[in-house]
């Protein structure tokens, strides 16, 4: 896998696990209000960027234990 995939891949996945995932949680803290998409905003500013070196330094380990797994299942 070129590393221009992997910088790609890991902006796409990070990006929309950290939008959903700090939607949610900012929903279920503060519920729905006027401020809702503004503390929304402020919290995924933060979360985005450590996504994305979480998932590019935790990417490559993951997919060989995903094969080392699935290969023992069959």
């Amino acid at each position: 896998m070129g590393f221009k995939f992997r910088l790609v891949n890991t902006a796409i996945m990070a990006t929309l696990l950290s939008g959903i995932m700090t939607m949610f949680i900012t929903f279920i803290n503060l519920g729905w209000s006027d401020s809702f998409f503004s503390n929304f905003f402020n919290a995924w500013k933060i979360a985005l960027p450590a996504a994305f070196i979480i998932v590019l330094i935790i990417g490559q380990p993951v997919q060989k234990l995903t094969h080392k797994i699935l290969e023992k299942t069959q």
